[in-house]
């Protein structure tokens, strides 16, 4: 375990919260919900998944601001962008594999920080 500067700890917890809460958002409610509807389900995953994993980013970045859930939060997270990897790997999109490396090496970093 390492101990980040608080203020490190905090603008990656914040910084990973506004992403994910947006990313999270943009599989519900908005005009860009039926293009995320249909890459889950080209993607072989049933109908109302991108909801789910929407409602649970939401929830995770809404977690990482409470300081004792953070690392909860990043483990669910860290487990999200695991499967959004494997996903894009399992149907070669390459490039799309950079954005859940970058936010689960975030999320990790937060996981691994020993400040309680």
């Amino acid at each position: 375990m390492i101990r980040l500067p608080r203020a490190v700890s905090w603008t990656v917890a914040i910084l990973l919260a506004v992403v994910f809460v947006l990313i999270g958002a943009s599989k519900l409610g908005t005009p860009s919900a039926m293009r995320w509807g249909a890459r889950f389900a080209r993607w072989g995953y049933p109908a109302g998944t991108e909801r789910v994993v929407g409602v649970l980013e939401i929830v995770g970045g809404i977690g990482l601001l409470v300081p004792k859930g953070r690392r909860a939060a990043a483990a669910m997270l860290i487990a999200i962008m695991i499967g959004a990897l494997l996903t894009h790997l399992f149907h070669a999109e390459g490039s799309r594999v950079i954005p859940p490396l970058i936010l689960g090496a975030l999320a990790a970093l937060i996981t691994i920080d020993s400040r309680r």
